[in-house]
């Protein structure tokens, strides 16, 4: 960052052109720098600060995944525009796959800029047949239960909704919420969607496997994060994607009490920022507000360190 600050200061001052052109690579690592990517057979989460929504980037040695897209704000800003299209053209995401968990519009308000902006994207979701956005992708799927892939040595895993479910009545968009599990031998997540009770209930009926990392049910909804369903996964994080002050009032306080009495660290988007996890490092978290604090975020916002 320096050696990039001292080549801006060096073109913008009163010198002869071959000292300025000297100072061009200089530059370079700000210009055609990308994060690092994880090594093979290790993953990592990014839970985008998008307020009341859902938008998490998981990223493989050579894969992305974007699992929802974020919140509508109003009729002309959504999180897709505003936060998820420069954060991946900053660093420089192509993304393989977009995985829309349900319609609703704090999942998908987002979508329509994110596949506009990757045109080589897959489309994954839940939504029905004659939804707008699968005019975007003629060749979508849709996520069921069942559905498996291995990227670079990473699982993926469908975990829900079930095909019975999904025809011929037309749930309610929060039962068919696609599950996802993303594991390795180090660390393993889980993403929920808006998933409530009931179908908490019928994933550990089935079998759940416990999880590092967990993306709370419904935002930490009163109506999800069953104690069945906390007790089946010990998760060691919980990551709260919600709006602060939000009129919903997630997380909801007896959730925040369950995830205590069962020892999960909660990690809420409006005092950590942007959160990022790695597996090779499963019981730890990176908050953007603890790593790039400003003077305009008040102290006592941040949670304790793992």
């Amino acid at each position: 960052d320096r050696l990039a600050l001292m080549g801006a200061l060096g073109l913008v001052l009163r010198m002869p052109l071959s000292w300025k052109l000297l100072c061009l690579p200089l530059l370079w690592p700000v210009l055609f720098w990308s994060p690092p990517r994880p090594v093979y057979g290790q993953f990592e989460l990014l839970a985008a600060d998008v307020g009341q929504g859902n938008a998490v980037l998981v990223r493989t040695a050579k894969h992305s995944l974007l699992y929802d897209a974020g919140p509508r704000y109003s009729a002309e800003s959504d999180a897709g525009h505003r936060v998820l299209v420069p954060l991946l053209a900053q660093m420089g995401e192509r993304i393989d796959t977009l995985m829309l968990s349900h319609r609703d519009s704090d999942h998908t308000g987002g979508a329509a800029a994110v596949l506009a902006m990757q045109p080589q994207a897959a489309l994954w979701s839940s939504l029905e047949d004659e939804h707008p956005l699968h005019a975007l992708r003629p060749g979508w799927t849709r996520c069921h239960a069942g559905q498996s892939w291995v990227w670079d040595g990473v699982v993926f895993e469908v975990l829900h909704p079930p095909i019975s479910q999904l025809q011929p009545r037309k749930p309610k968009p929060n039962e068919v919420s696609c599950v996802l599990r993303i594991g390795t031998p180090q660390g393993s997540a889980l993403l929920a969607g808006d998933i409530e009770a009931r179908q908490e209930l019928s994933l550990v009926e089935l079998g759940l496997r416990p999880v590092d990392v967990l993306l709370a049910p419904h935002h930490g909804s009163k109506t999800s994060s069953s104690l069945p369903f906390l007790q089946a996964l010990e998760p060691r994080i919980v990551l709260v994607q919600a709006g602060y002050r939000n009129r919903f009032g997630h997380p909801a306080p007896e959730v925040v009490a369950r995830y205590a009495q069962q020892g999960s660290q909660l990690v809420e988007s409006t005092r950590c920022g942007a959160a990022t996890w790695h597996s090779q490092a499963p019981a730890q978290v990176q908050c953007e507000r603890a790593e790039r604090q400003r003077y305009w975020h008040r102290s006592g916002l941040l949670p304790e360190a793992p």
